[in-house]
């Protein structure tokens, strides 16, 4: 039997585990291009480009399945969620270069708790105890051992933390209305036409203040968008297979690959906080 139909007939949560193990690394490795880039080049440049290469990618896939992937079922909740894409692309990538990678995702990780609150009063989702006690559990392990608000008031960085956890929030509704919008759209429809949207919104902003591409960072914003669009999906994907407030928890992987990404290429220690000099 093909791998793919093979997976296919694993149970829905554990589908969701593997779709959120994977979109867990490449929100890394994307995170990780966006914060070296973020130095030189401003964030809607970056962001911009990016939903180029990501519409550009998709395209190809959609225009071999039917016509109906361009015909949204529901209009309202797609601009719904490409607003809040827009959103996090923009401040989201901000504090990426601000702030260092391993505090950003622990900051992050509120949007289990908002996503657990948020599936329960637009979902109907239960409130399960087990899942509530081991969502706190996690943000609450995460908060004690980075401090994260204790390195960004340090740094003197405390409104981009702030920032990140209105991002973490806004990250938490565009997983609901993705939830919402699985039950109509196919995963391509929502990807395209958030990107869309972002691409629209932010080429103003990036032809103002331009910033032209080295050789070198035109390959890393065309592998933003391949990445981009491999996270997305999955992602999606991880949420159209159990309920919200189960994979959301599953996110925490990103908290091992994000400091381990931190400390290997910009030698940012998860223990002292700030960035430390290698000798």
């Amino acid at each position: 039997m093909h791998a793919i139909s093979r997976f296919n007939l694993l149970p829905g949560r554990v589908r969701a585990v593997w779709w959120m193990f994977a979109a867990a690394l490449l929100v890394t490795m994307m995170g990780a291009i966006v914060k070296d880039m973020g130095q030189t080049m401003p964030v809607s440049q970056i962001a911009a480009i990016r939903s180029v290469f990501l519409v550009a990618a998709i395209l190809p896939f959609m225009l071999r399945q039917s016509r109906r992937v361009f015909h949204p079922g529901n209009m309202g909740l797609l601009l719904a969620r490409s607003s809040t894409l827009v959103i996090v692309n923009v401040v989201g990538f901000w504090t990426l270069t601000r702030l260092p990678l391993v505090y950003v995702t622990a900051i992050s990780f509120s949007k289990p708790l908002f996503i657990a609150l948020l599936a329960v009063m637009f979902l109907g989702e239960a409130m399960r105890l087990r899942r509530t006690i081991a969502t706190l559990i996690g943000f609450a392990g995460v908060l004690v051992m980075l401090n994260p608000t204790g390195v960004a008031l340090a740094q003197g960085e405390i409104l981009t933390a702030l920032a990140a956890l209105g991002v973490a929030f806004t990250m938490a509704v565009g997983v609901i209305l993705v939830k919402q919008l699985a039950a109509s759209d196919h995963p391509n429809t929502i990807i395209f036409y958030g990107n869309l949207a972002v691409l629209i919104l932010l080429t103003g902003p990036a032809i103002v203040f331009w910033v032209p591409p080295t050789s070198e960072q035109w390959i890393a914003l065309v592998a933003l968008g391949l990445i981009g669009l491999a996270s997305q999906s999955s992602f999606i994907r991880a949420y159209q297979a159990a309920d919200a407030s189960f994979v959301a928890p599953f996110e925490y992987i990103r908290l091992l690959s994000a400091a381990a990404v931190g400390y290997v290429i910009f030698g940012e220690s998860p223990i002292s906080g700030p960035p430390w000099e290698p000798c």
